[in-house]
């Protein structure tokens, strides 16, 4: 067969494939092949361009929600990622995605970086690209470990995750997120290897933090605050939390029983670091959201499009 009757033949396989619908299996027996020869005509037909997709141009991000929160709050990045699945969990894998190539340009440009723990942090980080040489980068956990069994999205985990994408290293901290006395903490505080990972904390050039609610806690979840203990941090007047600390509508620290009791870095160090990105997703969070941007525990914010909205209040 010449070159001239091949490409008419994955022309013609082309035209029954993908405008008449028909399956691989009904033109493999209208022309006497295999399947397996009708799949590699249409790979063919690709490559060599007889085949030509064409998708409408899509923007993921919301430009309008992104500059009213920037206005609003006073904030030196929002991304805001369209989600048109209506799932938690695909709004989670979406904003991951689709906020990862602008995210991993401010990566790009620090040398140490604060990673907390978070579902919508976890795609985001296992969303960037590989290096292939080393950056050099430095990446420090922020908090200790929720449970006794580490996750993929405790902050041990992101950590690590973070620094192997960038081919950088990471320091740990090895200790729960919450200890029963604050004698326990001083003692872990005064541990050496844990001081070695405090003193990085005030010279972070980045830090990326989750952001929750008592209705949705992680450490109710995983039984490390049982309801008494959420309902007296919720007396304190507590709205949100970010690394295990409970903070107000206003974004300061609530004075509950739990607060001198965390391992974790402190919500004035946050407040007066050079950049924090708060990611998150959900209009649930809203109230949690806000009350960390109005304090200005974070910079910058990584959200859905619903999630934005509910923050602005529309």
């Amino acid at each position: 067969m010449s070159v001239a009757e091949n490409a008419e033949l994955m022309t013609s396989v082309a035209r029954l494939y993908y405008l008449e619908k028909l399956g691989q299996g009904e033109i493999a027996s209208i022309y006497g092949v295999s399947r397996s020869t009708i799949s590699r005509m249409l790979t063919t037909a690709r490559e060599l361009g007889i085949v030509r997709i064409s998708v409408d141009d899509y923007d993921p991000y919301d430009r309008e929600l992104e500059r009213r929160l920037v206005e609003r709050f006073g904030l030196r990045h929002a991304v805001v990622v369209r989600s048109v699945t209506g799932s938690d969990v695909g709004t989670r894998r979406a904003v991951g995605y689709f906020a990862a190539p602008e995210v991993e340009r401010w990566v790009g440009d620090s040398r140490l970086v604060g990673v907390a723990g978070g579902r919508t942090l976890g795609e985001l980080f296992r969303a960037f690209g590989h290096r292939t040489t080393s950056h050099d980068l430095e990446v420090v956990q922020l908090m200790g470990m929720i449970g006794s069994s580490p996750t993929s999205v405790d902050a041990s985990e992101l950590s690590r995750v973070l620094a192997s994408r960038f081919q950088g290293t990471f320091h740990n901290i090895n200790a729960p997120a919450f200890v029963d006395s604050i004698r326990t903490r001083d003692l872990f505080l005064s541990h050496s290897q844990i001081r070695s990972v405090w003193s990085r904390f005030s010279v972070m050039d980045l830090a990326f933090v989750g952001v929750g609610t008592l209705e949705e806690s992680v450490f109710a979840e995983k039984q490390v605050l049982d309801a008494d203990a959420l309902d007296a941090i919720r007396a304190s007047g507590a709205v949100g939390e970010i690394c295990g600390r409970f903070f107000n509508a206003a974004g300061y620290e609530c004075a509950s029983p739990y607060r001198d009791r965390v391992v974790s870095v402190g919500l004035d160090v946050l407040r007066d670091g050079k950049e924090v990105v708060a990611v998150t997703t959900g209009s649930v969070r809203k109230d949690a959201v806000r009350a960390a941007l109005k304090g200005g525990l974070v910079h910058a914010l990584v959200i859905d499009d619903a999630g934005a909205a509910a923050v602005l209040g529309q």
